[in-house]
Protein backbone atom coordinates (compact mmCIF):
# COMPACT_ATOMS: atom_id res chain seq x y z
CA UNK A 1 0.00 0.00 0.00
CA UNK A 2 1.35 3.37 -0.18
CA UNK A 3 0.09 5.90 2.73
CA UNK A 4 0.54 10.22 1.84
CA UNK A 5 1.23 12.11 5.11
CA UNK A 6 0.82 15.15 5.44
CA UNK A 7 1.65 17.80 8.36
CA UNK A 8 5.20 19.56 10.13
CA UNK A 9 7.92 16.97 10.08
CA UNK A 10 7.59 16.19 13.56
CA UNK A 11 4.27 15.28 13.30
CA UNK A 12 4.99 12.77 10.25
CA UNK A 13 7.90 11.57 12.50
CA UNK A 14 5.57 10.96 15.51
CA UNK A 15 2.81 9.08 13.19
CA UNK A 16 5.59 6.78 11.40
CA UNK A 17 6.69 5.61 14.70
CA UNK A 18 2.79 4.85 15.39
CA UNK A 19 2.47 3.36 11.90
CA UNK A 20 5.07 1.02 12.44
CA UNK A 21 3.70 -0.49 15.25
CA UNK A 22 0.91 -2.28 13.22
CA UNK A 23 1.98 -2.37 9.97
CA UNK A 24 5.56 -3.18 8.11
CA UNK A 25 7.27 -0.09 6.49
CA UNK A 26 8.93 -1.21 3.43
CA UNK A 27 9.54 2.26 2.00
CA UNK A 28 9.50 6.12 3.11
CA UNK A 29 10.59 9.25 0.93
CA UNK A 30 12.39 12.35 1.89
CA UNK A 31 10.34 14.81 3.22
CA UNK A 32 8.90 17.36 0.49
CA UNK A 33 7.68 20.44 1.59
CA UNK A 34 4.59 21.90 0.16
CA UNK A 35 4.92 24.32 -2.47
CA UNK A 36 3.23 27.81 -1.79
CA UNK A 37 -0.48 28.13 -2.91
CA UNK A 38 -1.54 30.70 -5.89
CA UNK A 39 -3.73 33.12 -4.98
CA UNK A 40 -5.42 32.58 -8.48
CA UNK A 41 -7.60 29.90 -7.56
CA UNK A 42 -6.89 29.57 -3.93
CA UNK A 43 -6.36 31.74 -0.94
CA UNK A 44 -2.59 32.28 -0.05
CA UNK A 45 -1.13 29.88 2.40
CA UNK A 46 -0.90 31.01 6.23
CA UNK A 47 1.97 31.97 7.69
CA UNK A 48 3.85 28.85 9.22
CA UNK A 49 2.17 26.80 6.15
CA UNK A 50 5.66 26.60 4.24
CA UNK A 51 6.90 24.12 7.26
CA UNK A 52 4.28 21.90 6.30
CA UNK A 53 4.66 18.72 4.11
CA UNK A 54 4.75 15.58 2.63
CA UNK A 55 6.48 11.83 3.16
CA UNK A 56 4.57 8.61 1.03
CA UNK A 57 5.20 5.29 2.70
CA UNK A 58 5.16 1.66 1.02
CA UNK A 59 3.83 -0.59 3.72
CA UNK A 60 2.43 -3.91 3.72
CA UNK A 61 0.68 -6.03 6.39
CA UNK A 62 2.36 -7.73 8.83
CA UNK A 63 2.77 -11.98 8.78
CA UNK A 64 -0.10 -13.53 10.24
CA UNK A 65 0.84 -15.38 13.31
CA UNK A 66 -2.59 -17.46 13.63
CA UNK A 67 -4.84 -16.58 16.44
CA UNK A 68 -4.20 -15.07 19.49
CA UNK A 69 -6.01 -15.41 23.00
CA UNK A 70 -5.75 -13.28 25.37
CA UNK A 71 -5.66 -14.08 28.98
CA UNK A 72 -6.69 -11.58 32.02
CA UNK A 73 -7.62 -11.73 34.92
CA UNK A 74 -9.91 -9.43 37.04
CA UNK A 75 -8.17 -7.79 39.96
CA UNK A 76 -11.53 -6.47 41.21
CA UNK A 77 -13.06 -9.62 42.37
CA UNK A 78 -11.70 -12.45 44.61
CA UNK A 79 -11.12 -15.55 42.23
CA UNK A 80 -13.54 -18.43 42.64
CA UNK A 81 -12.49 -21.98 41.91
CA UNK A 82 -15.11 -23.93 39.59
CA UNK A 83 -17.30 -26.65 41.93
CA UNK A 84 -15.46 -30.02 41.97
CA UNK A 85 -18.24 -32.22 39.93
CA UNK A 86 -21.45 -31.29 38.23
CA UNK A 87 -23.19 -32.63 41.31
CA UNK A 88 -22.80 -29.57 43.24
CA UNK A 89 -24.28 -26.97 41.14
CA UNK A 90 -28.10 -26.65 42.20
Amino acid sequence: MRIRLEGTEAEITAAVAQLATVLRIEDASDFYPNRPRGTRYLPPAAAGAAKQGRVYLTVTTPQETGPVRAEAERTDQPRRLPPASPKEIR
